[in-house]
């Protein structure tokens, strides 16, 4: 099922925007669930900085079902690729596999993930059991701002990760 004609669609009381510039909520959906989340973002984006979090990097967080976020993004996915293939002359800006090659084909990825589980595993010690896996969550935006250009091989060994925060800097253009 496709969106309604036009530009927009209300999700609840959220409106969503599509276009070129990526997708961005109307009405900025900055919670976390855990204070302790927020504050490993300040440090890994801003020097611990939780007032600067909130005014500068407003547009990496979208709370929302990861479902939603990736059913949007493919919406104007090619758009997007396209605008970061010009934007980086066709260069993979991730650089953190051995093997990085933008011959095999390029694809935006998020710096901070659309979900992850990476947090419950690191900040609330959450273990697997059985076969279950850890639960994920929400963090990661598709705007612009949070998107960069990846060749193949480097976005699938990121995959859902995390970056460390040097390489993180290096993508923000903060040396």
């Amino acid at each position: 099922m496709g969106w309604p004609k036009g530009r927009s669609r209300w999700l609840g009381v959220l409106c969503v925007v599509r276009g070129i510039h990526g997708i961005k909520p109307a009405r900025a959906m900055n919670t976390f669930e855990y204070p302790e989340d927020r504050e490993y973002f300040a440090n890994l984006l801003c020097d611990g900085d939780c007032n600067r979090l909130d005014k500068e990097f407003v547009d990496f967080f979208d709370f929302r079902h990861p479902a939603i976020k990736r059913w949007e993004f493919d919406k104007v996915r090619k758009k997007i690729l396209q605008g970061l293939i010009e934007k980086y002359d066709g260069k993979c800006q991730l650089r953190i596999h051995a093997d990085c090659n933008s011959d095999g084909g390029l694809e935006p990825d998020h710096i901070i993930p659309l979900s992850t589980n990476e947090l419950n595993k690191k900040l609330r010690n959450m273990e697997r059991t059985s076969s279950e896996k850890i639960l994920a969550q929400s963090f990661g935006s598709n705007h612009l701002n949070n998107l960069t250009l990846a060749c193949k091989r480097c976005n699938a060994f990121k995959k859902h990760k995390l970056l460390d925060k040097d390489i993180i800097l290096r993508l923000l253009g903060v040396n």
